[in-house]
């Protein structure tokens, strides 16, 4: 983990029906320090909620019982208070499809993690969403942080894994297909099918 964050004066809103889950995510937001946090069961309980009070950072399920996170979200970015509306959101999910997670982008979310969660994972997540400066943007058609930081790299800066490449990309030293190869990809070949 990185070094501690002061999340004692943190309130954050949970938007999530499971209970075990939210169980789970509350023991995790207390292990961080943030011990004010509130649930809501589905999205509009989720709406009263932020409309009747103030709340540092969302974290929402990408599916509610009445409506989806993505909806949720999207309609948080829309609404005219500016402390409110660029609140940091972290969409949990269970479906990290590549369709969902660009559904969870292109709503406005601050970033997506994937369920189970582990308190290494959210704490970054959360500490990165709490320190990006990405700009906010608002445009007709979408709401949200800046969602051009594909270049920046992991959150961390670091893969997750020993295999991943450095961000880094540098001048090629030597071929890694033969011309034979290449040549392969360009040209029809006769394939049998029985």
């Amino acid at each position: 983990m990185q070094e501690k964050l002061n999340f004692s004066q943190v309130a954050a809103l949970v938007v999530d029906n499971d209970s075990y889950a939210t169980g789970i995510l509350g023991q995790i937001l207390r292990g961080f320090g943030l011990t004010r946090h509130t649930i809501a069961e589905d999205g509009e309980t989720g709406r009263r909620l932020v409309q009747a009070g103030h709340y540092d950072m969302v974290i929402c399920e990408y599916v509610l019982p009445d409506m989806a996170g993505t909806d949720f979200v999207r309609w948080l970015r829309r609404l005219p208070e500016p402390q409110i509306k660029a609140v940091p959101v972290i969409l949990l999910t269970g479906y990290t499809q590549f369709s969902s997670v660009a559904a969870a982008r292109d709503c406005g979310a601050n970033i997506v993690v994937k369920k189970p969660i582990s308190p290494n994972v959210l704490f970054d997540r959360i500490a990165w969403s709490a320190e990006s400066e990405r700009p906010f943007i608002e445009t007709s058609s979408y709401v949200g942080p800046c969602r051009r930081f594909k270049s920046s790299g992991p959150p961390n800066g670091i893969g997750r894994r020993a295999t991943d490449l450095s961000a880094e990309v540098g001048a090629a030293v030597e071929p890694n297909m033969s011309q034979d190869e290449i040549d392969s990809f360009i040209k029809p070949t006769r394939v049998s099918i029985e």
